[in-house]
């Protein structure tokens, strides 16, 4: 038996693209409108900001990449992600037998590790009737600007605010990176004289390409991943 599941929240718990492209062009607005003239190909449509997602490692590189951030102001824009997201009022709808899986989960603790913002991922998930699943959230304000994922930090603060300490975990993720998190973190805790492994799963309901995420496990649906964590 799995002793905590941590997930990702955009892409795999949540399809956000459907709110956070309007809301990545609100941050680029606020830090220089320079930047939507002309409108960077990647923001063009909802098909081009997915795949723009997928192609790069982290947001960072993204902001950089395709949207033309200069390096100097990626913490300026990392810190106008929140306010601008709280202010728009989309809900991003969960994906399809969510919320079923997260119920045949229900006796394990969970938690989740993301880049998004805290605030609008609790709001998203009480909305939706399933924030009670989750017993911590770690989000992008919580903490530093140079730990977050692919960096262990935000791991590690959910098993805190788990109260677990040790053990045998499950991260759930839609990219590369969030392999690379899980990674990171089991070798985090190893580092601490803490006994743990994480099993990584990608769920490609979200995922562009997973067979190409080293992942230990690829779940197809919802229904399957709760079926294979079930079984650890």
């Amino acid at each position: 038996m799995l002793d905590a599941i941590l997930w990702d929240y955009d892409g795999t718990i949540a399809d956000t693209p459907v709110k956070n492209l309007a809301v990545t062009k609100a941050v680029l607005f606020r830090l220089d409108p320079a930047l939507l003239d002309p409108v960077p190909e990647a923001l063009g449509s909802l098909a081009a900001y997915r795949e723009a997602n997928y192609r790069w490692n982290n947001w960072r590189e993204l902001y950089v990449r395709a949207f033309g951030v200069p390096p100097e102001r990626l913490d300026e824009a990392g810190r106008l992600w929140g306010p601008c997201q709280m202010a728009d009022e989309t809900l991003p709808p969960l994906f399809d037998g969510l919320p079923e899986a997260l119920a045949q989960l229900g006796s394990v603790p969970m938690g989740i590790c993301s880049q998004n913002d805290p605030d609008n991922i609790r709001a998203a998930l009480a909305a939706h009737g399933v924030g009670v699943r989750f017993a911590a959230v770690v989000g992008h304000a919580d903490v530093p600007f140079d730990c977050q994922k692919p960096h262990p930090a935000a791991f590690l603060a959910c098993l805190d605010r788990l109260g677990i300490r040790e053990g045998r975990f499950a991260y759930i993720g839609d990219h590369a990176a969030d392999v690379v998190f899980g990674r990171r973190a089991q070798a985090a805790l190893e580092a601490q004289g803490r006994r743990a492994s994480v099993f990584c799963v990608t769920a490609a309901w979200g995922a562009a390409a997973p067979e190409e995420t080293g992942a230990d496990a690829v779940a197809r649906t919802p229904a399957e991943l709760a079926e294979l964590l079930l079984r650890r």
